[in-house]
């Protein structure tokens, strides 16, 4: 595995991957599960239910149930549109510059095929 310098808005990870997408996954999975972890702390130590939450079904579509809508918005307020990717070091992108989205969008296939797995298996 290569190591890889990720960067975009306040991201700054150096990750071990197979390649650049892979790298650029890694990073957009670990600002989503914090920001979840963090959501899901603040559920718990309010008095408020999460099925109390005012969010309607369209807002929810095609995002895996398990991810509170909430926390993956705050996950991207920490990105900018293109994610850099560097083997060199930060402020370079000589293995990529990755759209943002994409990167969001290949991640959410992830964790949606994750839960169907999770499903099937119990």
């Amino acid at each position: 595995m290569a190591k890889y310098y990720i960067q975009s808005g306040n991201v700054c990870y150096v990750v071990g991957a197979c390649d650049v997408e892979g790298a650029a996954l890694w990073a957009m999975h670990r600002i989503m599960d914090e920001k979840i972890c963090d959501y899901e702390d603040a559920i718990l130590e309010s008095d408020i239910s999460p099925f109390d939450l005012p969010i309607s079904d369209a807002h929810l579509q095609d995002i895996p149930q398990a991810v509170p809508y909430e926390a993956m918005l705050e996950g991207l307020a920490q990105f900018d549109e293109t994610i850099l990717v560097s083997e060199r070091g930060f402020g370079h992108d000589d293995a990529g510059e990755l759209e943002t989205e994409e990167i969001f969008h290949q991640w959410r296939q992830l964790m949606q095929a994750v839960d169907r797995l999770h499903d099937r298996l119990g």
